[in-house]
């Protein structure tokens, strides 16, 4: 997979800032082995440091936005252990409320009911459980961003599309482009781990999806090969742009961020997954006016 440079990485760190121009609703309140092991919690591991990187900040982006409340927990995953229940590490899920081991795109379709502001947004996301030695920690909801990363223009993602960013068995840190925390607002200040963060500041995990499709397949055999994400904000050759899928998670701050651990494994192993469950006319809709 080709990682995009660090300049794409400060193009959106002012999307929760400032000058965003939205499409918002008002705010609502494995990749691993298939063995029930998988479910229980890792053992904590050892003081990971933070490693912020300081990015300069970039000139205002277009993006939709939508937020969304927290939804089922579940140690399932529909793509990449589809109809097996409890093989997967637990998975914390936002939006569509049906989601579970047999979800498919007809029946996110056929069951729309979402936890996100948006009601056209019945899409599934979901991400590992954070951990806070033996305890779960539970989100406070999540932020979607849909911003135009790209020089090009964009269109809506494809009806059925399924994606996942990040690495399900990092053990050591990601591309702060595609996995980062942050605290708070933000953004600028990322991390490869956890921060202590400020009172009155939220944890904030941030996922940042492909923006490149390969305009064929709506998944592959690893989830990953029928995307890539942009380089200095052009998709390759032969590729068709669609804007970039952000997932912000809001957590609440922890004052040891020490024994944090993700279900899947290391807190490195943040990662996450989408299926497109929009009302498909209302997502272009939006994508053609809101990211020109």
């Amino acid at each position: 997979m080709k990682i995009k440079s660090l300049a794409i990485l400060a193009v959106s760190t002012v999307l929760l800032l400032a000058g965003i121009s939205v499409a918002a609703a008002n705010p609502i309140a494995v990749h691993t082995a298939a063995n029930t092991a998988a479910a229980v919690p890792p053992p904590p591991r050892g003081p990971q440091p933070p490693q912020p990187t300081r990015i300069p900040p970039a000139a205002p982006i277009q993006a939709i936005r939508v937020e969304c409340g927290v939804g089922q927990i579940n140690n399932v995953d529909p793509i990449v252990m589809p109809g097996m229940p409890a093989m997967s590490h637990y998975h914390q899920f936002f939006g569509n409320r049906s989601t579970n081991e047999n979800t498919t795109i007809a029946s996110l379709r056929a069951n729309r009911a979402t936890t996100c502001s948006d009601r056209a947004d019945s899409s599934a996301y979901w991400v590992p459980q954070l951990w806070q030695g033996s305890n779960a920690v539970t989100p406070k909801g999540m932020t979607v961003l849909y911003a135009k990363t790209v020089t090009s223009a964009v269109v809506a993602h494809p009806a059925g599309l399924v994606l996942i960013a990040g690495d399900s068995k990092a053990v050591a840190a990601q591309d702060l482009s595609i996995v980062s925390w942050y605290c708070g607002n933000n953004v600028r200040n990322a991390s490869t781990t956890p921060l202590v963060c400020g009172r009155n500041q939220d944890l904030v995990g941030l996922i940042r999806f492909p923006e490149c499709w390969n305009g064929i397949d709506l998944d592959s055999t690893n989830h990953k090969d029928h995307v890539t994400y942009a380089v200095n904000g052009v998709c390759a050759a032969g590729t068709v742009a669609l804007s970039q899928i952000q997932m912000h998670i809001r957590y609440p701050a922890q004052s040891d961020v020490s024994t944090l651990a993700m279900s899947s494994g290391s807190i490195f192993s943040l990662h996450a997954d989408f299926m497109n469950g929009w009302n498909q006319r209302a997502f272009v809709n939006q994508v053609a006016q809101r990211l020109r």
